[in-house]
Formats: structure tokens, C-alpha cells, sequence
């Protein structure tokens, strides 16, 4: 049996394959790791001005001004380098992205953080339905080993 430790137990939903996870799988400290990706949001189509394969986000949503944890970053990160590897062009995959809000409730929310940037409303609400005219950058991650891999991806396969 492992010993997880969660930073907000109360957000973390109860689903019977996670208490599996918990005790049958090894935890971070024996080098296993589980996260879950909160989004994955695609838009396709003509009135997106796309085909049918359409392009794609990986999103995060954090509570007020949480940031992701360690191991996020590795694992998301790790994720976000390969995809672009696939795509260095961003073709079809427009990046990773860290939403913050300062409610659960986003017809409360004012403001969003994308990515630490803020954004009002109606601009979030367009930035989130991949409107051109709004624009933010895909999550830096930090990580050195990711900024090496990172740079290795530029070096050899420019934008």
C-alpha cells in the first residue's frame, strides 16, 4: 500500500479506480507517477477555419493562484515536448495551457489567468473557443531537464 499525499485531499474526487491506484501502485517517491489532465479542447470544422482533424489544447485549471506541482510539470511537460516534436509548426497543436480562476463557478469569475496572463471575460471566453484576435503564449515550463529537451526540439526542428 502506498502513502499519497494530495496538497487539497477535499478537491480530490473520490472515484473507486483512484483509491485502487492508491493502494495497489507505487507512489511518487518509488518513481510512479498518475496525474490526471483536467481539458483537452479541440475545435474542427469551417466555422473555425479548420478541417475536420481540427487543432487542439491541453489545459490545466488551478484554483485562484495555485501553480502546477513538480510533478505536473515533468509529466505535462514531457507531454507538451513530444507533441511538439509531432508538431513543430503548431499545425494542430496550439500548446499547454494553466487556467487560474478565482471561483469553481466561472459564470462568478471576472478575470482568468491564462498562463499568468490576464484576461478579462470576454476575452477569456474567445481566447477559450480559439478566437485568432486573442493570443497568449503556451506555458513555459521550467524544468531544466524540459528547457534542455525544449531547446534540442528548437535547435532541430525550427518553427
Amino acid at each position: 500500500m502506498s502513502n499519497h499525499t494530495f496538497r487539497n485531499p477535499h478537491l480530490f474526487q473520490q472515484l473507486k479506480f483512484r483509491d485502487w491506484i492508491r493502494e495497489k501502485m507505487p507512489n511518487g517517491s518509488q518513481g510512479f507517477v498518475v496525474e490526471d489532465l483536467d481539458l483537452v479542447t479541440r475545435v474542427y470544422g469551417r466555422h473555425y477555419g479548420a478541417d475536420d482533424i481540427g487543432k487542439f489544447r491541453l489545459i490545466e485549471i488551478k484554483h485562484k493562484t495555485h501553480r502546477l506541482g513538480c510533478a505536473q510539470e515533468k509529466t505535462f511537460g514531457l507531454m507538451d515536448a513530444l507533441a511538439r516534436i509531432g508538431d513543430p509548426h503548431r499545425q494542430r497543436y496550439d500548446g499547454y495551457y494553466l487556467i487560474q480562476a478565482d471561483s469553481e463557478d466561472w459564470d462568478e469569475c471576472m478575470f482568468f489567468h491564462v498562463n499568468g496572463e490576464p484576461l478579462p471575460r470576454d476575452k477569456f471566453m474567445a481566447w477559450f473557443e480559439f478566437d485568432p484576435s486573442v493570443q497568449v503564449e503556451p506555458y513555459d515550463f521550467k524544468h531544466p531537464l524540459l528547457r534542455q529537451l525544449q531547446e534540442n526540439i528548437d535547435r532541430y526542428m525550427p518553427r
